[in-house]
């Protein structure tokens, strides 16, 4: 239970206006600088600025999260070098990796518990803000919190709920919603679930009405203020389409394909203030214009400065010499070739030709290029969270559901329309229900990469075998096993079972 609870006796917020070493003293004083630090709305801001620096850091979603840990465990990288940094991630061998899923657990919370302080001292210096303002700070961090807790369950309990609904009454993780040094105990798969599902509705609704991405028609008296810019790029923070996309997540995961559609629809006929990356972009004559992460289409993303620092080692075939780099991340050429429909290695795909770097010396394949920064960059040091295409994936697959013919061809329509974005020829619409779910799957396994998706659309499906892994498809591939220092928390037979 240590490292719950320590989280819960420090605060991670943004400093500035005292010292980190004064934020982060574990003592009584520490309560009395909460309440200091709420006094302003810029006190709020800097709360929830320092929030977004966790989510930056590597052990979430800087790394571990997206193009690390969670990548390999949904093997999304060839790995084959017993030294490489993921190994044994990639053959879930989770006993070897449990500092890193730990620390990611540990991090997770440590923004969530920050989020709830918050929180709380939002209602109660609720006279400090123009309802706007109020409204966009508490449906964001709202927001924030389903969000942390829904990747957590996705990570750490269980998948395939429309096949296996018994899964749903299973032990799981807490959800926490109050700043307090006593934790709660842990929740079924289909509490958690709820309590995501009840956070997004409400952040939902305070953002559509007060978030300027919100389609709610704006009062006489809506009033932002902005002087300082902190409302800006919304889609660098949790908006209002990012609340509908994760909505639409949870409800995949649960199973509940009809409103799952209806919020996928919403975005799509709607436009969730998202654009199709062109082919002018990508293919811009200057390497340092070229949008590789095609950040018009981000729904929600992250500014991480160290982000290619972070990632280079990984990314970079050179990285090494005169030795291999046994931890690049990489496609085999057969893979890459077959993934991207290439004929004679050659592909039309914008994501064949920009993300992918051709390994030359050791090793037969490319290596991944989303990440990678040239000086003078344009587009650099953003990851992203939620993009525009997998709403299009989502609900098509949602349409396939139904068995109706109609809905098949819509279904292709919205596969045909990422497609046609990436510049690559439409699918004929002959193929059966269950071609186009294969479709689905290779449009994951193509646009996901080093976003951290790729394992948690085969862990809600269950997939027998993930695909290029050396293991069936069982809970102890699927289910990452809490830390040690929280099985404590109570119920976890569940997991002595796997």
């Amino acid at each position: 239970m240590k490292k719950v609870r320590d989280i819960f006796c420090v605060l991670l917020l943004l400093c500035t206006t005292m010292s980190c070493e004064n934020w982060l003293d574990v003592d009584p004083k520490t309560e009395i600088k909460s309440e200091l630090m709420f006094q302003s709305v810029s006190g709020f801001k800097d709360a929830l600025m320092g929030v977004y620096l966790t989510l930056r850091d590597p052990e979430l979603y800087g790394k571990e999260a997206t193009w690390g840990f969670v990548d390999a465990i949904g093997q999304q990288t060839d790995i084959q070098d017993q030294a490489a940094a993921y190994y044994n991630a990639s053959r879930y061998n989770y006993s070897q990796t449990s500092g890193v899923s730990d620390a990611l657990w540990a991090k997770a919370f440590n923004a969530i518990v920050n989020l709830n302080n918050m929180l709380e001292n939002l209602d109660k210096q609720q006279n400090l803000f123009t309802p706007a303002t109020y409204g966009v700070l508490k449906g964001e961090a709202l927001g924030l919190r389903a969000f942390l807790h829904f990747d957590l369950v996705r990570l750490f309990g269980w998948g395939n709920l429309a096949k296996k609904p018994e899964n749903l009454e299973k032990l799981c993780m807490p959800y926490m919603t109050k700043y307090d040094k006593v934790l709660t105990k842990q929740l079924t798969v289909g509490e958690v679930l709820a309590h995501i599902e009840e956070d997004l509705l409400a952040s939902i609704e305070l953002l559509n009405n007060s978030d300027p991405y919100g389609l709610a028609p704006k009062q006489d008296d809506y009033d932002l203020p902005n002087e300082d810019k902190f409302f800006d790029n919304r889609e660098k923070r949790f908006n209002y389409w990012a609340a509908v996309c994760t909505l639409t997540r949870v409800y995949m995961w649960m199973g509940r394909k009809g409103e799952a559609l209806t919020l996928a629809k919403s975005f799509i006929d709607k436009g969730g203030r998202t654009s199709w990356i062109d082919s002018y972009t990508i293919d811009a004559y200057y390497e340092k214009d070229r949008d590789l992460t095609f950040s018009r289409e981000h729904v929600f993303a992250l500014d991480i400065a160290e982000l290619f620092e972070s990632v280079k080692h990984y990314i970079d075939p050179n990285a090494n010499k005169p030795n291999r780099n046994a931890d690049l991340l990489y496609h085999s050429s057969e893979r890459a070739n077959k993934l991207f429909e290439a004929v004679n290695g050659v592909s039309t795909d914008y994501r064949y030709k920009r993300w992918y770097n051709k390994v030359n010396d050791f090793f037969d394949g490319w290596a991944f290029y989303k990440y990678w920064e040239v000086e003078e960059y344009s587009h650099g040091s953003v990851l992203p969270l939620i993009r525009k295409p997998e709403m299009y994936y989502m609900a098509a697959e949602c349409l396939l559901e139904t068995g109706n013919d109609a809905d098949r061809i819509k279904a292709i329509e919205y596969l045909n329309t990422v497609r046609d974005n990436r510049g690559i020829a439409k699918l004929g619409n002959d193929m059966t229900a269950g071609t186009v779910q294969d479709e689905i799957t290779k449009e994951y396994q193509r646009e996901f990469i080093g976003e951290g998706q790729l394992f948690y659309y085969y862990k809600r499906l269950g997939f027998e075998k993930i695909p290029y892994s050396t293991k069936p498809g069982n809970d102890a591939v699927y289910v990452v096993p809490l830390p040690s220092g929280d099985v404590g928390l109570g119920g976890m037979e569940d997991y002595k079972k796997k």
